[in-house]
């Protein structure tokens, strides 16, 4: 399952590793409440080869950046501050489930992005997933967060505009009577105020599939409802 974030943080430069880290070491701690082998210290950069990804742990067992990840992100982005990402996988080797996650940020241009890429047993309730999405809205303020497969972008009504999936985050107040189609509509709160946004949730009873007819429908018609009412935004717009 995919969980890609977009947002706008002017305080956040693309230089600012340690800054970066952090932000993501709250999501990692997210993770590791449903997914033990998730943990701070198992998380390795990523390399052009398994021996290059196996080499500089991201985090010690806290949770702080290591000095060593710090360095040479440092070193491969030497003079490139107007776009850099930081790239990390879980360093599990034994099992096909697993978990990775990349954070993009450039010269505000476009928007940055955070993407965060999990499998296994512990995500397949949309329960889980919106823990982890409502900890990226507090740490990011996002612009929006979609949750969804790989294969559903074939299958989403609009090109230019996000598409629902298994889920949708919205900073907007978006209530039943709005959109009914959606099996679940979940505020999200934010410090200082009551409501911070939305999550809009396709299906309840089970993990989204792309193979299900009635899933993709069901999410189709949530997207084709947000456009009706000018609720979903272009990506040019973001």
């Amino acid at each position: 399952m995919n969980i890609t974030a977009s947002f706008r943080d002017p305080s956040l430069s693309a230089s600012d590793f340690p800054e970066i880290l952090a932000r993501i070491s709250k999501i990692i701690n997210a993770l590791t409440t449903r997914d033990d082998t998730l943990r701070y210290e198992n998380w390795m950069l990523k390399g052009d080869t398994q021996q290059e990804a196996s080499m500089y742990h991201v985090y010690d067992s806290g949770g702080s950046a290591t000095p060593a990840a710090i360095a040479v992100l440092r070193e491969e982005f030497r003079g490139k501050d107007d776009f850099t990402y930081v790239a990390m996988w879980d360093g599990n080797l034994e099992t096909n489930d697993g978990a990775s996650i990349s954070c993009h940020v450039g010269d505000k241009h476009f928007p940055d992005t955070l993407s965060v890429r999990i499998d296994g047993d512990a995500w397949r309730t949309y329960t889980a997933i919106v823990d982890v999405v409502s900890e990226i809205v507090a740490v990011f303020s996002p612009l929006l967060v979609e949750v969804t497969l790989d294969a559903y972008s074939t299958k989403q009504v609009f090109d230019d505009k996000p598409g629902v999936g298994w889920m949708l985050y919205l900073p907007k107040v978006i209530t039943a009577q709005q959109v009914p189609e959606a099996h679940a509509l979940l505020p999200v709160p934010e410090k200082g105020k009551k409501q911070a946004g939305t999550i809009i949730v396709s299906v309840t009873d089970g993990p989204f599939s792309t193979d299900n007819p009635e899933h993709v429908e069901t999410a189709n018609r949530i997207e084709i409802r947000l456009v009706d009412q000018d609720l979903l935004p272009r990506y040019v717009d973001l």
